[in-house]
């Protein structure tokens, strides 16, 4: 089990000092300025550190969310929401900059993430290749209210390791499975 090889206390605090106050957005490195585009790099790591600390939602087959969150995803939220978004389109780090495709795609991602409960269901059975379920094991379910836009909408929920949507790996798995082997 990976849980085995991490210091999780120290990753823990590592990441938790990673989102700032007030912003809610995180910083790559300490005594750097919130970025856009950690809301999935250091964002994106909370479903991972999440999974591999808790068989609770695994077990359940994870129909309630969590009772708490291991980061502000609200704080999360409000920063994405508030200071990345640019009048003319398009998403970028810090309201000084502008917007550019990388930080669209990561801040995205992070929002996603931010905006779903992304865990790992080991009780769900795979017919994939030996070796390659796990990685098709992944599921979620939406997360709080302030998540949504004003018109209600979410992001798609976006797979922890893929970084794709969740229902492009569901396709993916299925295309490996209709070919029967690589």
């Amino acid at each position: 089990m990976a849980i085995s090889y991490l210091d999780v206390p120290l990753l823990v605090a590592w990441l938790s000092a990673r989102q700032y106050a007030p912003e809610g957005g995180f910083a790559g490195r300490a005594n750097k300025l919130v970025d856009g585009c950690y809301s999935h790099w250091v964002g994106g790591c909370w479903p991972l550190l999440e999974a591999a600390i808790s068989d609770t939602q695994a077990k359940q087959g994870a129909e309630t969310l969590p009772e708490i969150s291991l980061y502000s995803r609200d704080g999360l939220i409000r920063y994405i929401l508030a200071c990345c978004q640019s009048e003319k389109g398009g998403l970028r780090d810090k309201p000084s900059t502008y917007p550019d495709s990388y930080h669209t795609c990561y801040v995205l991602a992070g929002l996603s993430s931010a905006q779903h409960y992304i865990y790992y269901n080991k009780g769900q059975t795979e017919k994939v290749f030996p070796g390659l379920s796990d990685a098709f094991r992944w599921a979620s379910l939406p997360y709080g209210s302030i998540c949504e836009t004003e018109d209600g909408s979410r992001l798609r929920p976006i797979h922890p390791i893929y970084v794709i949507p969740l229902s492009a790996v569901d396709d993916m798995r299925g295309y490996f499975e209709q070919q029967g082997q690589f």
